[in-house]
């Protein structure tokens, strides 16, 4: 194997890997979360607004970092499906408010039975200690990045 001076083996980079890890995540997901007809990104939304009631879809987008007009997308397909509604937020007349109908929940929790199954499994050679230790290290990458805010 010849590497081009200066330039590292891509397994020694933090970036490459977070991107491999994040592919492998995300291609299982998607499968598992298939039969639910769920995306991605509407399973991140119903996540979100279990715990953010009320978030606008701006606020959704950022915490779920996928762009406005993808979350735009995504929250569409929940509200015609009855697992969002839309409704202005108590207090001001011109923020739209997402919040999760219990259908929503039903679905979210039954999604987020299969994406724990996924997540077992890549880290099962993890004591419980350290997947407790590599959630806390994502958390402040996730933070460190300074793309959103995980509260």
């Amino acid at each position: 194997m010849v590497l081009v001076v200066g330039v590292q083996d891509p397994a020694e980079r933090l970036g490459f890997l977070l991107w491999h890890l994040s592919q492998a995540f995300n291609i299982r997901a998607e499968h598992a979360l298939a039969p639910l007809d769920l995306t991605l990104a509407q399973n991140s939304a119903l996540m979100v607004l279990s715990a953010h009631p009320g978030a606008s879809g701006a606020e959704l987008a950022r915490r779920c970092a996928v762009t406005a007009p993808a979350m735009g997308r995504a929250v569409d397909g929940l509200v015609k499906r009855g697992l969002v509604e839309r409704s202005p937020r108590p207090g001001s007349r011109r923020i739209i408010g997402l919040w999760i109908t219990s259908s929503g929940v039903a679905l979210a929790e039954r999604a987020q039975e299969l994406l724990e199954s996924i997540e077992t499994e890549i880290l099962g050679g993890f004591s419980p200690a350290e997947r407790e230790e590599v959630r806390r290290y994502m958390v402040r990458l996730v933070v460190g990045a300074g793309v959103y805010s995980l509260t």
